[in-house]
């Protein structure tokens, strides 16, 4: 009999699809109805995920298992709050909060209530007399020390903009792009620094938002979220009930709304990583015409019986496709447990390399906003003159 430190240890080694199967012994229809549970959460179903993640979720067959100690997260402090806690349109907001703080007169207002319907001047973006300077559809292709790394005063970078190349020097450089890609950038890096940049896959999914006439079908079948098992959208959800400013939710079923798809492009069976290179790749050759009539098909299944019509109902759709999505999360499944912190790769990869220093969620390892702050915060204290005006104010 397994001990509740050894229960742990065979828990967070052990798929959940696994755990149903070798262990609650349920039918395997069962896992068929939680298999794509996961997708949201994790881009990948529950035959990728460890049985100890989805009990602490809360999913079924484990009352017979011993209680296991439980490593607490500072995120976790206070328990959970509503999800009505957000932007109506997700993190833009709070992209373009940044953008109107270090460039005040980029848009109009000074709270957070007014900058979801406040109209961008992007002419304003790329103004000389700016302290900050942002040049939109510019795409940066290399980073390079002006000589060597250890004593060099610049770094100059390289961009392609209206297919041309151009370049921008500056005193320092912070690299917030996809850390897999920094290696291609920075080729005068350390090999081990750029294994550890290089290691990561990001996860792909796609967010679909779908404007329907009125939601009274879901009003008449008295539902807001559906889980599909099997369908080609894992779910579809009423877009959450969050008014602010001027922007207001539709308050009565007879109005307009959006509902939220979600749909995870992934291969059950393979390692986390190849389901998502798989996955990626399915993105790639899947054109919208593919999206909108598993749209129009799922949702006139789903709804059909409340009214819902797809052809008379349905007023837009917007597929968003995110090949290169959430940061790369360490799965207990395919990651060693006995590595020490130091030796993970986004640690490794995350460290300053002269004037150039790393940001973006993917050098934690963990895909939320909170995360991509931080780290940003550190790349920029890293910064030799940053770091010292600070420690010596």
């Amino acid at each position: 009999e397994l001990d509740a430190n050894q229960t742990r240890a065979k828990l967070i080694k052990t798929s959940y699809k696994d755990f149903l199967l070798q262990y609650a012994k349920v039918h395997p229809d069962v896992v068929k109805v939680f298999q794509s549970s996961t997708h949201d959460l994790y881009c990948v179903g529950i035959d990728a995920v460890s049985a100890l993640a989805c009990r602490g979720m809360g999913y079924p067959g484990f009352k017979g298992v011993k209680p296991t100690p439980r490593r607490r997260s500072g995120s976790e402090e206070g328990g959970e709050e509503p999800y009505i806690f957000h932007f109506p349109d997700g993190n833009a907001s709070i992209a373009r909060l940044l953008v109107r703080s270090l460039i005040p007169d980029s848009a109009p207002g000074n709270t957070m209530e007014d900058i979801v319907t406040a109209r961008m001047n992007y002419a304003r973006l790329d103004n000389p007399g700016n302290s900050v300077r942002i040049r939109l559809n510019s795409t940066a292709v290399r980073a390079k020390h002006d000589g060597d790394p250890s004593t060099a005063k610049e770094v100059e970078v390289t961009y392609v903009m209206a297919g041309k190349a151009r370049k921008v020097r500056g005193a320092h450089c912070v690299m917030a792009c996809y850390n897999c890609v920094v290696p291609f950038m920075c080729q005068e890096m350390p090999e081990k620094q750029k294994a550890g940049l290089a290691y990561a896959v990001k996860q792909p999914l796609v967010y679909t938002n779908v404007q329907i006439r009125n939601w009274t079908a879901f009003q008449k079948l008295g539902i807001r979220y559906i889980y599909s098992p099997g369908g080609y959208f894992c779910s579809t959800t009423l877009d959450f009930p969050v008014s602010l400013g001027e922007y207001k939710f539709p308050s009565s079923p007879e109005e307009s709304c959006l509902l939220h798809l979600v749909r995870t492009p992934c291969s059950p069976g393979l390692p986390c990583k190849e389901q998502f290179r798989a996955g990626r790749y399915e993105l790639l050759t899947t054109p919208f015409e593919t999206f909108e009539r598993k749209i129009r098909d799922q949702l006139g299944r789903i709804l059909g019986a409340g009214g819902f019509d797809p052809a008379r109902d349905i007023q837009a759709i917007t597929v968003n496709r995110w090949p290169h999505g959430y940061a790369y999360e360490y799965n207990s499944l395919f990651e060693p447990l006995d590595r020490p912190e130091s030796e993970r790769p986004c640690v490794i990869g995350r460290q300053p390399f002269g004037r150039i220093t790393m940001a973006n969620s993917d050098s934690d390892g963990h895909a939320y906003t909170n995360i991509a702050i931080d780290q940003a915060y550190r790349a920029v204290q890293e910064i030799p003159s940053v770091g010292k005006s600070v420690a010596n104010p």
